[in-house]
């Protein structure tokens, strides 16, 4: 239960990894025929439109659907950066994020990090009594990592250690990750996210992490790659 409630509350933190989903910001919709406001107020918008209106509805609606599209296409992320998005888990302030990285390669396998972001939590209700704390900050590092080759590997992501400037060396938390599974068959992509706490360093004071991955390996546990050791600047 525990597990349930911590990832569907960071599953919603940052709509970070999703794309042009709507948040519950005060946007006024329709329905009905009424108009609901920012206030909670109604205006009844229930006059019917002559033929010459719906007609000219009809024909600008494309014209909308392209906006909505080219909205989209320049703001990919659901969330910008000084951002606090509010859910029942608490408050999640977006920090830093760094994107728009290039793909590493080792042997077979392609690894993509997707966006690596830096994040400060007040957590509440239930989220805050399963993680024991009221606070937390934390890096979030997206990846997608593909196996090119037409044998299986072992490949573990999730296994990354994280090194930042403020002195800090650290493991993924793999309760609060949503981790690459290791073995990876031929052919496959898989995504995922690994989650790693800061203990003694503010989430505005991280400038770059560095990541270290261990080289991919075949069936026999025999390296066919080397390492990925990159550093990520954030400013």
């Amino acid at each position: 239960m525990k597990k349930s409630v911590l990832t569907a509350a960071l599953s919603t933190t940052l709509v970070i990894a999703a794309c042009g989903d709507a948040e519950d910001t005060g946007v006024t919709t329709e329905g009905n025929g009424a108009d609901v406001l920012e206030d909670g107020q109604e205006t009844d918008d229930t006059e019917e439109e002559s033929p010459e209106d719906q007609d000219d509805s009809e024909t600008s609606e494309p014209d909308h659907d392209e906006e909505d599209a080219d909205d989209l296409i320049e703001d990919e992320w659901g969330t910008e950066v000084g951002e606090t998005i509010e859910n029942e888990g608490g408050s999640f302030t977006l920090v830093n994020r760094l994107d728009g990285i290039e793909p590493m390669e080792s042997g077979p396998i392609v690894m993509n990090v997707e966006q690596i972001n830096v994040i400060s939590a007040q957590y509440e209700g239930e989220l805050a009594e399963s993680m024991a704390t009221n606070e937390a900050d934390y890096i979030q590092v997206d990846m997608a990592v593909e196996n090119t080759a037409d044998a299986d590997h072992i490949f573990n992501a999730a296994q990354g250690t994280l090194v930042t400037n403020t002195g800090e060396q650290l493991e993924a938390d793999l309760w609060m990750s949503d981790p690459i599974p290791g073995d990876i068959m031929s052919g496959a992509t898989l995504s995922g996210s690994a989650f790693y706490v800061l203990e003694s360093s503010a989430a505005e004071d991280i400038e770059w992490v560095r990541i270290q991955w261990s080289a991919p390996q075949d069936e026999d546990w025999e390296d066919v790659g080397e390492e990925i050791d990159e550093q990520f600047e954030l400013d």
